[in-house]
């Protein structure tokens, strides 16, 4: 939490502007990351430090308070201070507490669903894996322990990448789409640290130098992977994301042709009328 004491009793738009600098200084953020994370222009966020602007719109302040991450004390702080400025009431959105809802909310989703699933969180971490994910994509006790979670590293994987095939049609689709979902996270430090670590992992480099992020995501692909017991599979994903905040995601696989069917009947993985006219 941040302390801040004007000592005023008359409340301006510097002081607003003081408190906002305040916050993105305490977060390591320059007047240009922290527009770009709040999609303004930098000479619009200079403007409200200096107090050149009188009345942001409660539109502009919640997009600065997702931006700076404002939780708890800070959030209403900033909150008082853009009432105070402008007579508006900043309407509440998800703190962190109904952050942590969502994240156990999307782990019960997950343990609870019969395909193949597991959920990321926005910079594609996989937070919770149900025991038909492991088992379709090969993953055990002593890989969890001590190999990234993050899905991007998996897939790069010397060892897990000779899973899929074609393996470099994936990985592209994969990365655009992390380069589109994360373009508003590029200045958090735990974003420029994991993209430092999959910077050294075979061919990123070259494969993201060319693969530049969509205007959109679809919500479902198929591609290919050979599994050590079940042999070939064709797989579709779907994906669910809670509608208000990107911050947890849920991706399930279900079979995207007669073969995979088949097998995922085989093992007990549901099949929902989704899947019963798939091509031959």
């Amino acid at each position: 939490m941040i302390q801040i004491e004007t000592g005023k009793t008359q409340h301006s738009s510097a002081d607003f502007g003081h408190l906002l600098a305040t916050f993105r200084q305490a977060r390591g953020l320059s007047q240009g990351q922290l527009a770009h994370a709040a999609r303004l222009s930098r000479t619009y966020v200079y403007h409200l430090e200096t107090g050149q602007r009188q009345a942001p719109s409660p539109r502009v302040a919640r997009a600065l308070v997702r931006a700076l991450e404002l939780h708890g004390a800070d959030r209403r702080l900033f909150a008082q201070e853009f009432m105070r400025l402008t007579g508006q009431q900043l309407e509440d959105e998800a703190d962190e507490r109904d952050l942590l809802d969502l994240r156990e909310l999307a782990t019960l989703l997950v343990q609870n669903t019969a395909f193949p699933a597991h959920s990321l969180d926005r910079l594609w971490h996989v937070v919770a894996r149900n025991e038909p994910a492991k088992r379709l994509f090969e993953v055990d006790e002593e890989m969890l322990a001590t190999h990234s979670q993050n899905l991007l590293a998996i897939v790069f994987d010397p060892v897990f990448r000779a899973k899929y095939r074609p393996w470099e049609s994936l990985a592209r689709r994969l990365l655009a789409d992390f380069k589109h979902s994360t373009r508003s996270l590029t200045y958090l430090p735990e974003y420029r640290e994991l993209w430092r670590s999959l910077r050294t992992m075979p061919d990123f480099r070259r494969i993201a130098s060319s693969s530049d992020a969509g205007t959109n995501m679809s919500p479902s692909f198929v591609f290919q992977m050979r599994h050590s017991q079940l042999g070939a599979l064709t797989l579709r994903t779907t994906i669910t994301v809670f509608s208000g905040t990107p911050e947890y995601s849920i991706v399930t696989y279900v079979p995207g042709d007669q073969q995979t069917l088949a097998i995922f009947a085989s093992n007990g993985w549901q099949v929902s009328d989704a899947t019963k006219n798939l091509d031959t």
